[in-house]
């Protein structure tokens, strides 16, 4: 049985006059699962969020939602979609009931007050207070709770922690696993490399506006890790570097072989940090 993609994107090309922002974007997201999008200023993240949300069209390319063209049904699709823009825009003359009421009248939401009741509740904030009184973290949460009140199948989100504190990120990478777990899939964009590798399962590598990576942040890790091991020759201590596994596997055999000892191997994984400026410097393909 066939496994249709929740999102698929194939050769999206965008440009603003001279400037060519995307060059051919390739993705495919899956319900369920977590999709890191990661780059420099300028890599081309938020153009290519914002033409999935159908904010901006392509010059170029085509994408699907549940096998369906985007652009020929996206009035339906969108329902489907939650998006969180990078910067939040909120209406701070209202309290969040009152919020995420306007927003639930444009999506038809029945029960809604339940339903906002139940967000504002999981997201611990007040129904009553008005937003010019949030703190920074009040008002991204306020955000999500904007996408999710329709509950779309599809969230994608611009830099959902951007400037946040440590514990408003771990409760928005907490809620985010929760969300997957319900299958929703999932794309963001992000800076912080470790927030991005306790929280996704695959990632996409930008510069300017090419896929330099896309795969499993396992995988990638499998492949960046070294291995040191000591050993004993001739009675004397020694130690060696492996780059691989590969290497690991052919250089134990041959200890062995010569009568030495193995004493203990050493698994250096490098943070996903290291790994990413690899990749953009050309260093790691």
């Amino acid at each position: 049985m066939m496994v249709v993609s929740a999102v698929k994107a194939s050769g999206v090309r965008k440009s603003y006059g001279d400037f060519l922002a995307l060059k051919g974007m390739d993705m495919e997201l899956k319900k369920g699962e977590i999709l890191g999008l990661i780059g420099e200023n300028g890599a081309g993240k938020s153009t290519f969020l914002k033409i999935l949300a159908g904010l901006l069209d392509p010059d170029s390319g085509s994408i699907e939602y549940f096998g369906m063209d985007f652009f020929s049904n996206k009035d339906r699709i969108k329902k489907r979609i939650g998006y969180l823009p990078e910067t939040d825009s909120l209406y701070g003359n209202m309290n969040a009931m009152d919020y995420l009421k306007f927003f639930t009248s444009l999506y038809s939401v029945r029960d809604w007050e339940s339903k906002a009741s139940s967000l504002l509740d999981m997201l611990n904030l007040p129904s009553d207070r008005l937003i010019e009184g949030f703190s920074k973290g009040m008002k991204r949460k306020l955000s999500i709770a904007r996408t999710l009140i329709h509950d779309p199948d599809i969230l994608i989100y611009d830099e959902p922690t951007g400037g946040l504190d440590p514990s408003t990120s771990l409760f928005i990478s907490n809620l985010l696993k929760e969300l997957k777990e319900e299958g929703k899939g999932i794309l963001f964009s992000a800076h912080n490399m470790y927030y991005v590798e306790s929280t996704c399962d695959r990632i996409i590598i930008l510069k300017g506006g090419e896929v330099l990576y896309s795969g499993e942040i396992e995988v990638l890790m499998m492949k960046s890790t070294k291995y040191q091991i000591n050993y004993i020759d001739n009675g004397k201590k020694k130690s060696f570097k492996a780059e691989n596994a590969d290497e690991l596997n052919s250089f134990i055999k041959e200890v062995a072989e010569n009568g030495g000892k193995v004493v203990d191997v050493i698994k250096e994984v490098p943070r996903l940090e290291d790994i990413y400026f690899k990749i953009i410097n050309g260093d790691l393909s």
